[in-house]
C-alpha cells in the first residue's frame, strides 16, 4: 500500500512538473523574436530594426512609409494588449471584453467624442498624415497576421483575439490620451456640486485662479447653477480605476540657453508625470529616414515621437492644465424633451443611435443626444432638474482633427521656428518646451483656448438665451509663447503661463507653484549648469511647501502641551533640510500632516463624499487654496461650523501636527526613530490585471519599493490625500536630458521597460536605473547604436 502511495505521489509530482514546464514553455513562446529576416507585403525597400541592449527599436529605412510600418510592427511585438485596451477605451468598446460593469465607461467615451465622430476624423487628415497612419496600421496588422509568435497571455486570459488595426484606432488612442490629460471634466461639475452644498461665496474660495505672489512663466463672477449630481464624477472615477489611470497629469520641462550652460550650447530636460503603469505609458522608439533622424517617447498605438529629439531640435511635453471643457444647462420643452430652447426658438436635439456589445450579454442600445453646444451627458449624470433641463458638454479636442500634422512636423523640425509652426497644428492639452542646436530656446502653449463670451468656464452655464457661448478660439499668435528670454532659461512645471492682464481665460486648474519655484531656484543657484546638474535636479525631493510653512507650524505649537513623541518630532523639524528622502522621519510627519491639514480644513463643511472628490480629484486645487488662505492667515474654512468655538489657522496647524504624530504612532509604533518615510511611502507599479487580482499582481506587478519624494517635489511620487501614502497617481513616466554640445551625453529612462510581456528580459530592465535616478544613453548615431546592438531584424519586400 505504501509503495502504491509513493508511486501515486511521484506520478502527481511528475504531472505537476510537466504541466508547469508546459505553462512555462507556452508563456516563454509569447516573447517575440527580435531577430531574423521577414518578407512582408507593404514594404517597399529593406528596413533594418536594430534593437539595443534594452530592446529599444532603432529603425533605419529608405522612406517614411516603410519606417512607420516597422514602428507599427515593433510596437505590436511589445505592446499589443496595451494598444488594444487603449483603442477600445477611446472607441467605447471595453464592455465587449470586460463585461457589463464597463457599459458606463463605454458610454462616456462615445458621448464625449459624439460631436466629432472618429470615423469622420479620417476624412479630415492631411494626405501625408493619412499615409503615415495607414503604413503604421499595416505594420501592426503584419504582426497580427504573422502567426509565428503567440499573442500576449492577456488575450488568452480574457478569451478573445485582437481585430486588425485601423487608422481610426490611432485616432481613438490619441483622443483617449487627451482625455487622460484633462482636468476640467471633473472640476467644473465638482465646483457646481460644492456651490450647491456650501453656497457660492464659500465655494469660490475653493477654486481660486492661482496663489497670489507667485510668478508666471511669461512675466508681466458667475451665477449659481442647479445641482449637478455626482453620477458623472462617479463614471469618471470608474473609468480611471478600470483603466489604471487618473485624469489629469503633470510634468517638468526646462531648458537653458548657451550662456547658462557649461557646454556652451543648449541643455534640455523633461519628465512627464503620468500614472506609473506596467507596461509604461511611454514606448521608446527611434526612426532614421532621409530628412529625419528622431527618437524619444512614443505612445503605443501612435506612430510619432511625442517628446524627444532629432539631430536639430529637442522638445518635451508638460500638461497645460487648461480648461478645455465647458458644461451648459439646456432648457427642454415641457412637452417634448427632444426640443431645447435657444434664443427664443425651440431647436430639435440631434439623436444618434448607439449599440454597445457586452461580453456574454445582449447589446445595450441607447441614444446620444446632441445640442449646438455638444453632447448631452444626462445618461451619465442624473441630476434632480433633469425633467426640465439637460446638461451638455463641449470639449476642445474634438475640434482639432489636424493635430497629427503637428506631431509629424515637429518630428522633422530643424529650428525653434519650425517647432512653432508645428505647434499651430498640434492642438492638445499640453505645452511644449523646446530648443534647437543653434542655441535658441522656447515655450508654446498648445491647447485650443475657447474665446468665451460673458463667462469664465468654471461652472456650468445656462445656454438658452445665447449669452454664454464659445465664439471660436483664440488665434495661435495670441496663445502664450516665449522665445529666448533674457533670463537665459525657461521652466514649466504646469504652473501659470499667462501674464497678468491676459484677456482670455485659460484655466483655474494650474499646478501649485512648488515645483516651478524649486526648479527655478536650482537653475539660478549656479551661473552655469551641465548634464550632471540636470540629473540632480530631476531627482530633487525638497518640499518647498514645507520650507514655506515650517515657521508657521512651529509658531502654532509654541503654547501647546506636547507629548514626548511630539517634542521629539518638533526638535527634528527645527533641524530638517525639508527634503523628502525615503529614510527621513521628518518627511513622514510632514506628508501625513498635509493629509490632516486638508481634512481639518475642508471636510467638516463639505461632508465625506464631496471632500473625497475635492482632495483626490485634482490634487493641485486644494493645495493652491491652502497656500492662499495660509498666506492670508485667515479663512472661514478654518472654522468648524459644528462647534461653538471659532477655530483659527494656528489651531488647525497644531491639530494637524498632533494628528500626524498620533497616526504614525499607531501605524509605525512608539519609537520615532523608526518612522522612516519609505515604510509608509511605497511604489507598486501595476499592470491592469494586477490591480484587481492579488494572484495576477504577483505575476504582472512590479514592487513594492520604498521611495522618497512627495506630491509637490520635482521628482514626484504622488499619493492621494485621505487614501493612504502609497504612491497613487503616478510620477516621472519618462525622463530625458539632451545636450546639444555633446550629443553622446544625452540620456533617457523609463520606469519599467520596452516590453509589455512579463516573461521578457525587457519588461523591467530600466526600472532599477529609474529608481536610482540614473539613465541610459540617448543615441541617434548609427555607429554608436551598432556597438550596443542586441538584436537585428530585417523587414524585406515581398518576394
Amino acid at each position: 500500500m505504501m509503495k502504491i502511495l509513493k508511486i501515486s505521489i511521484a506520478g502527481i509530482i511528475v504531472l505537476v512538473v510537466i504541466l508547469s514546464l508546459g505553462v512555462f514553455g507556452y508563456l516563454k513562446s509569447t516573447v517575440p523574436d527580435y531577430s531574423g529576416s521577414h518578407h512582408m507585403t507593404g514594404i517597399k525597400s529593406e528596413v533594418e530594426v536594430i534593437r539595443d541592449s534594452f530592446g529599444m527599436p532603432h529603425i533605419f529605412a529608405a522612406n517614411d512609409d516603410d519606417a512607420y510600418f516597422a514602428m507599427g510592427y515593433c510596437q505590436a511585438q511589445d505592446r499589443m494588449f496595451q494598444m488594444d485596451l487603449a483603442r477600445r477605451a477611446g472607441l467605447g468598446r471595453l464592455s465587449e471584453i470586460l463585461g457589463s460593469s464597463l457599459v458606463k465607461v463605454d458610454k462616456l467615451f462615445r458621448v464625449i467624442n459624439a460631436s466629432s465622430p472618429i470615423d469622420e476624423w479620417k476624412e479630415k487628415l492631411s494626405p501625408k498624415t493619412l499615409s503615415v497612419l495607414k503604413a503604421f496600421s499595416a505594420g501592426i496588422n503584419a504582426f497580427l497576421e504573422n502567426g509565428s509568435t503567440p499573442l500576449p497571455v492577456e488575450f488568452t486570459i480574457l478569451g478573445y483575439q485582437p481585430e486588425p488595426w485601423q487608422v481610426t484606432d490611432s485616432i481613438a488612442v490619441m483622443l483617449y490620451m487627451a482625455w487622460t490629460m484633462n482636468y476640467a471634466f471633473k472640476n467644473e461639475l465638482l465646483h457646481a456640486a460644492i456651490v450647491e452644498k456650501v453656497g457660492e461665496d464659500l465655494a469660490k474660495e475653493l477654486f481660486i485662479d492661482y496663489p497670489s505672489s507667485f510668478p508666471a512663466i511669461i512675466p508681466e463672477g458667475e451665477n449659481p447653477t442647479p445641482e449637478i449630481g455626482m453620477g458623472y464624477l462617479k463614471t469618471l472615477e470608474l473609468a480611471s480605476n478600470i483603466l489604471g489611470i487618473n485624469t489629469g497629469g503633470a510634468s517638468n520641462g526646462w531648458v537653458v540657453a548657451p550662456e547658462k550652460s557649461k557646454t556652451g550650447n543648449v541643455l534640455f530636460a523633461n519628465d512627464p508625470h503620468l500614472n506609473l503603469t506596467v507596461p509604461s505609458i511611454w514606448y521608446q522608439g527611434h526612426i532614421s529616414v532621409p530628412g529625419m533622424n528622431v527618437a524619444g517617447a512614443v505612445v503605443a498605438g501612435l506612430p510619432f515621437v511625442l517628446g524627444g529629439a532629432n539631430t536639430h531640435v529637442a522638445w518635451g511635453v508638460t500638461n497645460s492644465h487648461h480648461d478645455d471643457t465647458d458644461f451648459f444647462l439646456e432648457k427642454l420643452h415641457p412637452d417634448n424633451k427632444n426640443l431645447y430652447l435657444y434664443k427664443g426658438v425651440w431647436k430639435e436635439i440631434e439623436v444618434k443611435q448607439e449599440s454597445i456589445r457586452v461580453k456574454d450579454q445582449d447589446p445595450v442600445n441607447y441614444d446620444i443626444r446632441l445640442t449646438r453646444n455638444g453632447p448631452v451627458i444626462d445618461d451619465l449624470n442624473k441630476h434632480r432638474y433633469s425633467h426640465d433641463y439637460a446638461v451638455s458638454m463641449r470639449w476642445t479636442q474634438v475640434d482639432f482633427p489636424k493635430a497629427f500634422k503637428g506631431y509629424w512636423l515637429v518630428n522633422r523640425a530643424r529650428s525653434v521656428k519650425e517647432i512653432e509652426i508645428a505647434a499651430g497644428f498640434a492642438k492638445s492639452p499640453q505645452n511644449w518646451v523646446y530648443a534647437d542646436n543653434q542655441g535658441n530656446i522656447g515655450f508654446y502653449f498648445l491647447g485650443g483656448i475657447p474665446n468665451r463670451e460673458n463667462f469664465t468656464g468654471e461652472l456650468p452655464m445656462p445656454a438658452w438665451d445665447g449669452k454664454y457661448k464659445w465664439n471660436g478660439y483664440v488665434p495661435d499668435v495670441k496663445q502664450p509663447h516665449l522665445r529666448n528670454p533674457k533670463a537665459g532659461f525657461i521652466v514649466n512645471a504646469n504652473n501659470k503661463v499667462e501674464p497678468d492682464g491676459y484677456p482670455y481665460v485659460i484655466t483655474k486648474y494650474y499646478a501649485t507653484p512648488d515645483r516651478f519655484m524649486r526648479i527655478r531656484e536650482m537653475l539660478m543657484e549656479k551661473e552655469k549648469l551641465d548634464v550632471q546638474d540636470f540629473e540632480t535636479m530631476l531627482d530633487d525631493v525638497l518640499i518647498v511647501m514645507a520650507r514655506d510653512w515650517m515657521p508657521l507650524i512651529l509658531a502654532s505649537l509654541e503654547n501647546e502641551p506636547l507629548s514626548g513623541s511630539e517634542k521629539t518630532v518638533l526638535q527634528k523639524f527645527r533641524l530638517w533640510d525639508f527634503h523628502s528622502r525615503k529614510e527621513q522621519i521628518e518627511a513622514s510627519v510632514f506628508n501625513v500632516f498635509l493629509n490632516y491639514l486638508c481634512e481639518n480644513t475642508f471636510k467638516n463643511r463639505l461632508g465625506e463624499e464631496l471632500y473625497i472628490y475635492y482632495v483626490t480629484g485634482d490634487k493641485n486645487i486644494p493645495f493652491n487654496v491652502l497656500r492662499e488662505i495660509i498666506q492670508n492667515g485667515q479663512s472661514p474654512w478654518f472654522d468648524n461650523p459644528d462647534t461653538e468655538k471659532k477655530e483659527s489657522m494656528n489651531g488647525i496647524l497644531a491639530k494637524s501636527f498632533k494628528n500626524a504624530v498620533q497616526y504614525l504612532t499607531t501605524e509605525l509604533g512608539n519609537n520615532v526613530e523608526e518612522w522612516q518615510w519609505g515604510r509608509l511611502h511605497t511604489l507598486t507599479i501595476h499592470h491592469p490585471f494586477g490591480k484587481k487580482s492579488k494572484l495576477l499582481g504577483k505575476i504582472f506587478n512590479l514592487g513594492p519599493y520604498p521611495v522618497g519624494g512627495s506630491i509637490f517635489t520635482v521628482n514626484p511620487t504622488y499619493f492621494k490625500v485621505s487614501k493612504g501614502f502609497k504612491v497613487q497617481g503616478g510620477g516621472a513616466s519618462f525622463r530625458h536630458i539632451i545636450d546639444f554640445a555633446n550629443p553622446e551625453n544625452s540620456k533617457h529612462i523609463l520606469p519599467g521597460g520596452i516590453s509589455g510581456n512579463f516573461m521578457s528580459p525587457h519588461y523591467d530592465d530600466q526600472l532599477k536605473l529609474w529608481l536610482e535616478g540614473k539613465y541610459r544613453p540617448f543615441i541617434l548615431n548609427r555607429e554608436k547604436i551598432i556597438k550596443d546592438q542586441a538584436y537585428l531584424l530585417k523587414l524585406l519586400p515581398e518576394k
